[in-house]
């Protein structure tokens, strides 16, 4: 081999990315050119460098991974993906509690991706942004970790839970307190339907907020100070609305369900 092997997957961007993209399978050159929106030719001395390292193989015109190259790869590409997370929005990250997220995926918190920052200015602080409101009612199922009361939420789910939208909410114990104030007579009402389910938390702690559908992910992280400062994680990315599901699982396995929202 030529180069050391961490010179020729970390100094470079190009090298990086042609890695992780082969993790998929074997390519040829129009499919990686067109995939890096690039010229051929930027991407001749990238690929003769993977080459010398052993990293790729070139058959036939068809470019894939080595053993070697799968092994590093594999490896890489959480580390990429957490890199990749924190690139554009390094001070949002560093003052989160990320406590409450497990340790599997905490490790895998990387596959959030292609995500915004939203957060609404001071004279609309309660209302939803338009793109997430268009995914919810357009939505196949929502699953819904309700840790931060909304005004506009309860009503919004009970409207969507009548057009027949499968729902899934898990409430912490202040939330449902709220919502037995707040939302009592209209909640008994949408609980009576089939496609509508309710959870409470019990484990003793303050999950993020989570909204998750078949199409968006978009989550409530607190504070490290322990506040929502109504910036949240929105992405419409598959690997960002797959790692929501598996929060979302995780805590309904430590949740009961309600029939009722009475004491």
């Amino acid at each position: 081999m030529g180069s050391s092997l961490m010179d020729t997957v970390w100094f470079s961007d190009k090298r990086r990315k042609l890695l992780l993209f082969l993790l998929e399978g074997a390519k040829g050159p129009e499919e990686i050119k067109d995939a890096f929106d690039v010229s051929w030719h930027s991407l001749i001395l990238p690929l003769k460098e993977l080459r010398e390292d052993e990293l790729i193989l070139n058959n036939d015109s068809m470019y894939e991974l080595s053993s070697i190259g799968k092994m590093i790869a594999e490896n890489v590409k959480p580390i990429d993906g957490i890199l990749n997370l924190l690139e554009d929005n390094t001070d949002y990250w560093a003052d989160r509690d990320l406590g409450e997220i497990p340790p599997q995926l905490l490790d895998r918190i990387g596959e959030i991706d292609d995500y915004t920052i939203v957060e609404p200015d001071l004279n609309n602080m309660f209302e939803l942004p338009e793109r997430f409101l268009q995914s919810l009612h357009s939505a196949s199922r929502i699953h819904v970790v309700f840790s931060i009361y909304h005004p506009l939420y309860p009503r919004l789910y009970c409207q969507i839970a009548r057009k027949g939208i499968p729902i899934e909410l898990i409430l912490t114990e202040s939330v449902l307190l709220r919502m037995r104030e707040d939302c009592m007579e209209e909640m008994e009402n949408v609980l009576q339907l089939p496609n509508m389910q309710l959870f409470v938390c019990d484990k003793n702690t303050v999950p993020p907020s989570l909204v998750n559908t078949d199409r968006m992910f978009l989550a409530g992280l607190f504070t490290k100070g322990g506040r929502y400062d109504h910036r949240d994680v929105l992405s419409f990315a598959k690997g960002s609305i797959e790692w929501g599901r598996c929060l979302f699982d995780y805590y309904k396995k430590d949740s009961r369900e309600l029939s009722s929202l009475s004491p």
